[in-house]
């Protein structure tokens, strides 16, 4: 699997772990990365809209955070904070007048998490609703109980999935889902994977020749 290994520093994300205070959900030059729940349950990049359901991305564990999300006339309020800090008190609800009626805009418990595809490209992705903050904090369950048990492979490549319903009053309802595919520890070596061989000097002579060939252009995201 040809993808950046989002490497971080061991005592940071110990830290990060060790001290989580998120409550999980129970039952860079970056883009915005959004689930569209309503109509065809697709991930989508940025402001072009563009589907990536299926794709893989290297999630930046030292990113990830929990907090407050409050919209109001189309802007965004944000209280967020590392998940190793006690949850943020909530934005107070607005109150205002909408075409002759009281309205009233709440905060939204959230998580946020930044990530990078294949090709280099980030995408930072915040949720506010329950499945939204569901599918963040099964990774944030993942890596805790990895943290427990002392495993060093705490770096993970996600895959973005979906999954539906049918409900009773709204029909045909979409949920996002995350996959955690592969694990790397902080030095980029793949849980499972062989350990790797000193490279001999034939090994690096041949490394040479295929440098000198041409090589097939990166797709910009990998499909599973």
């Amino acid at each position: 699997m040809n993808m950046p290994v989002i490497k971080a520093n061991t005592s940071a994300v110990a830290s990060l772990l060790g001290g989580i205070k998120v409550n999980t959900t129970q039952a860079g030059g970056t883009s915005f990365l959004s689930f569209d729940a309503k109509r065809t349950g697709e991930w989508l990049l940025g402001a072009d809209k563009e589907p990536c359901t299926g794709d893989v991305f290297s999630l930046d564990v030292t990113s990830l955070k929990h907090g407050y999300i409050q919209w109001h006339m189309k802007k965004a309020d944000r209280r967020l904070v590392p998940i190793n800090q006690a949850l943020p008190a909530p934005q107070e609800p607005i109150y205002y007048q909408l075409k002759g009626k009281e309205v009233c805009d709440e905060a939204s418990e959230a998580r946020s998490l930044d990530g990078t595809f294949s090709d280099g490209t980030r995408f930072t992705l915040e949720m506010s609703t329950f499945g939204g903050r569901k599918c963040i904090d099964g990774i944030i369950t993942q890596l805790v109980s990895r943290f427990a048990q002392q495993s060093p492979f705490l770096f993970p490549q996600v895959q973005l999935d979906t999954d539906s319903y049918e409900h009773s009053s709204y029909g045909l309802v979409f949920t996002p889902e995350m996959v955690a595919v592969a694990w790397f520890d902080a030095e980029g070596n793949e849980e499972g994977a062989p350990a790797l061989e000193a490279p001999t000097k034939q090994s690096e002579t041949q490394g040479e020749q295929v440098r000198d060939e041409e090589v097939a252009p990166v797709v910009r995201r990998r499909r599973a």
